[in-house]
């Protein structure tokens, strides 16, 4: 015939087709392995009481799936066990860690009651509910927090130093304080390591811990890859004085970098307080010039002029003088022409578009709310799939 055909309509006829006879050949597969010997207890290695055969249904990519296999029994520990269910490192609902990795890959960009929707179109069947979904990216997510192991080259240190890090912090929607009748707010800390020359891919790491925990965190991710202070070209923040404390604490040393476009608003923000739009737009440029010029004398001198002729204004946060002492305060960190002149960056760009893209997209979604644990579950799924180690952590789940 040569009429039209229906193409979706046959695809998943075939998809369904498929689906059931990979299903059945896993059947038969998993049967066979798991009507061996019962074994022994792996907790205590006491030889288990045979149980007989007994049958489980498997959640899997293939759909979900009834096995047969040998259960036992341990006298000592009192607990059953079947060495297949062991084997598989299937968790107790039957769901196996294939689907498992393609439940957390969902979950980590989208909620969970979008995921269950998203996962019965693709897979073609209902994998598990939301509630269920959350419980395993909230296990899997937590386990995410220990770096994963990778082997470390001998050779990886670099011969000259190009990666940067950035640090900041931005705010999410806590669960509502019942008392109160007001919703809390939590900071969630993010870094940025990344390469000026792009040569390795950047890495995240985010938490929802105060200064100390986060800088622990942090220290612990830059050991796992074999690396230290001496890999880093500077450090740049927005000013935060955690971060230059985190800075010098955990990287001494290393050059600190003021965000230019964080100075700028200062900047900007005295100026239009003092003068017309145009006026102040000029001054602006001109000061930014010198900072960009390593005219640090000359835009301190001009500072200086400003705060003393000028009149004060309302606001005290922007007032001449306020702007004088935040770049006194930053002096050593206004090393701009230096940036420039390696190649390597002058504003925080790179920590602002984390933020958005491993925080907010996922955790500022309208009514969401969150617990400390939940949001740090989630931030490290995202954190460990944007660094490119979320297949890492699964081929070493499958090896464990």
């Amino acid at each position: 015939m040569d009429g039209p055909i229906d193409a979706g309509a046959e695809e998943e006829l075939f998809r369904e087709l498929g689906q059931r006879a990979a299903a059945a050949a896993l059947a038969r597969r998993w049967e066979e392995a798991g009507a061996a010997a019962v074994g022994t207890c792996c907790e205590c290695g006491e030889k288990l009481q045979d149980l007989g055969i007994r049958e489980k249904e498997f959640k899997t990519l293939c759909g979900p799936i009834v096995v047969r296999r040998r259960m036992g029994y341990c006298k000592r520990c009192h607990r059953t066990a079947t060495a297949l269910d062991e084997r598989l490192n299937a968790d107790d609902t039957g769901i196996t860690p294939g689907l498992q990795r393609v439940i957390c890959r969902t979950a980590l960009e989208m909620a969970y009651e979008p995921t269950v929707a998203l996962l019965k179109d693709t897979l073609g069947f209902t994998p598990c509910s939301a509630r269920e979904i959350e419980r395993i990216a909230d296990r899997h997510g937590r386990a995410m927090e220990k770096p994963p192991n990778e082997e470390i080259s001998a050779g990886r240190r670099r011969r000259k130093k190009t990666c940067c890090l950035a640090m900041d912090g931005t705010m999410i929607p806590g669960l509502p304080d019942t008392r109160e009748h007001r919703l809390i707010w939590h900071e969630v800390k993010l870094a940025a390591v990344v390469d000026a020359k792009d040569i390795e891919l950047p890495f995240y790491m985010a938490s929802t811990g105060n200064a100390e925990v986060f800088g622990a965190r942090l220290w612990e991710e830059f050991k796992s890859r074999g690396m230290d202070g001496d890999d880093l070209a500077q450090i740049m923040a927005d000013g935060a004085p955690w971060i230059w404390n985190l800075a010098e604490l955990h990287f001494p040393g290393v050059p600190q970098l003021l965000d230019l476009y964080h100075a700028a608003e200062h900047l900007h923000k005295t100026a239009k307080t003092l003068w017309p739009d145009a006026q102040a737009s000029a001054w602006c440029e001109q000061r930014l010039k010198q900072l960009r010029a390593g005219e640090l004398d000359d835009f301190f001198k001009e500072l200086q002029e400003v705060a003393q002729e000028c009149e004060p204004v309302d606001s005290d946060s922007s007032s001449p003088k306020k702007l004088l002492n935040y770049f006194e305060s930053n002096r050593c960190r206004l090393g701009y022409a230096k940036a420039i002149e390696n190649n390597l960056p002058v504003g925080s760009g790179v920590i602002e578009s984390a933020g958005r893209h491993i925080v907010q997209q996922r955790l500022k979604q309208s009514g969401m709310r969150w617990s400390l644990p939940g949001a740090q579950a989630i931030l490290n799924l995202r954190a460990r799939h944007r660094s490119g180690q979320f297949e890492q952590y699964w081929e070493n789940y499958a090896a464990a």
